[in-house]
């Protein structure tokens, strides 16, 4: 993608699934990298590792992102490393499958805090730095959940719904500043999660028009695309990227045509 080669970004939750495929990307573009992970920093060592051996400048950091500080020290830590941040991915999300009535606000304010508190706060601190150089891309990953919905997902759906409007109005306000604001809402992407939850990609694909689950790599050409020059004029959208997911009536009623039908 052009313009990427030598641009610094930053990753959040990279140590697994969507955010490593990101980062793997990226850094394949030439992408100077901060990772940050919390429970998966494992992963995201590993993951340096790896991208090291290939020849890609590439740093880790331990976020809690139940604290929005921490947003703000991974983008603190990308411009003391490398000078200057270029992209801001927030992909960094927590999955809260429960009932609502049984729910307690202390459980909440987690879920919030990562999904959505942690976002405002490395977006704004970002976006300082991002206005000042007269360019930047902030990239927020969301999810189908902020379109359409389904049981013990309310909270869920409710902080990817905020991503979806905080990203919109966003891109306005730094729109005169060069910087662009996307949203990506990736559909069923397979990812460690499946195996762990004993859920079947199989059956999942069988419900999505395509046939199949996505692909991390998937969401990271998305990204890739985003975070390029090509993309220069696109700011404030929504990029579903679900297989066709959100475009199906979950109705199933087929009625016959012709003049007479209903």
């Amino acid at each position: 993608m052009a313009g990427l080669k030598g641009r610094v970004a930053v990753v959040t939750g990279g140590g697994t699934g969507i955010g490593a495929g990101i980062a793997r990307r990226l850094g394949a573009e030439g992408c100077r990298l901060v990772i940050s992970a919390s429970h998966s920093m494992a992963g995201a060592d590993q993951l340096r590792d790896e991208l090291r051996t290939n020849g890609v400048e590439i740093e880790t950091v331990r976020a809690d992102l139940r604290d929005p500080d921490a947003a703000r020290a991974v983008v603190a830590m990308s411009v003391e490393t490398y000078g200057r941040l270029d992209i801001l991915v927030n992909n960094a999300g927590f999955t809260l499958d429960e009932a609502f009535l049984s729910g307690t606000t202390e459980r909440w304010q987690d879920v919030f805090n990562i999904n959505l508190m942690s976002m405002l706060a490395g977006s704004q601190d970002a976006a300082r730095h991002m206005t000042e150089q007269g360019s930047g891309r902030i990239i927020n990953i969301s999810s189908v959940h902020g379109m359409v919905h389904m049981p013990g997902h309310v909270i869920y759906g409710a902080t990817k719904g905020g991503i979806n409007g905080f990203t919109r109005a966003l891109a306005i306000e730094l729109a005169p500043h060069g910087v662009t604001c996307n949203v990506i809402a990736p559909g069923a992407i397979q990812v460690d999660r499946y195996e762990s939850q004993n859920l079947d990609p199989d059956v999942i694909g069988a419900a999505i028009p395509m046939g199949r689950v996505g692909q991390p790599s998937e969401i990271a050409a998305a990204v890739a695309y985003l975070a390029s020059d090509e993309a220069a004029y696109v700011s404030g959208e929504i990029l579903y990227v679900d297989g066709a997911l959100t475009s199906r009536m979950a109705l199933d009623v087929r009625v016959e045509s012709g003049p007479d039908a209903v």
